[in-house]
Parts: structure tokens; sequence; C-alpha cells
């Protein structure tokens, strides 16, 4: 059963995670799509160790909260040069919380996760078009 205590205990661990997720602008180029990837297999993970619990307190505050920890991080990132600046650093950080509330809902052990992971990291970071990748060689 979701009380009231039982939703402000997972906003308190959901904001100690996302303290944690920072991508460090400087990152070799080559950490970059590891890093992204890490950052949603902990958010997976946390908010698999209660489906029930995450179903109602991923809510709109929570959501909120992350999109702005995300957003704020992107644009130091764009700001450091690791992320293009043509693409707004909020629109980016909608995406990211978008894929992970769909993932979200998708019933997954951690082998999944791991997967679901690195999936999003990719459409994040390297698009979903083959040819700009195969254009950067």
């Amino acid at each position: 059963m979701t009380t009231p205590n039982s939703v402000d205990d997972f906003h308190q661990r959901l904001t100690a995670l996302i303290l944690t997720l920072n991508i460090d602008p400087h990152v070799a180029d080559n950490q970059v799509l590891d890093r992204v990837a890490l950052s949603f297999r902990k958010l997976l993970n946390f908010l698999a160790q209660d489906p029930e619990l995450s179903q109602t307190a991923f809510d709109g505050q929570a959501k909120n909260a992350l999109r702005s920890a995300i957003a704020g991080n992107l644009a130091a990132c764009q700001e450091g040069e690791l992320f293009r600046k043509d693409i707004s650093a909020q629109w980016l950080a909608r995406c990211f919380v978008g894929m992970l509330d769909q993932m979200r809902e998708e019933p997954a052990d951690a082998a999944f996760r791991h997967q679901q992971s690195i999936a999003c990291a990719k459409i994040l970071c390297e698009g979903m078009w083959p040819g700009a990748v195969d254009a950067r060689g």
C-alpha cells in the first residue's frame, strides 16, 4: 500500500540518486555512451525496486525534478562542447525522462534493464538514423 510517507521517501531517495548521475563535461568521448547508459540503468534499477510504488510516486513532481537536474547537466555538457548545442538541453532532458518512463512500464529483469539502458543511451547520443553514425566514420 502506498502511503504519503512512502511517496516522500521515494522522492528523497530519487533526489539522492539524481545527484549521482551527473556526467563531467570533460569526460572522454569514448566514455560518454557508457555514462549515459549507466544513468538510465541506475534509474531503471531504482524504479524496478518497487514497481507499485514507482507507478504512483514517479509522478509529475519526480519527473520534473529529474528533468530539471538532467537538463542542467546537459547544458553544462553543451557548454563544455561535449554535446551539440543546436538542440535545447530541456528538450533532450524531456526525451531522456520520456524514454525512462516508457522503459519503466515494461517488466524486465536486471539483464533486460541493462539492454534497455544501452538502447536508450544509443538513441539519445547517436540518434536512430544509421546514416549519422556511418557519416561520422
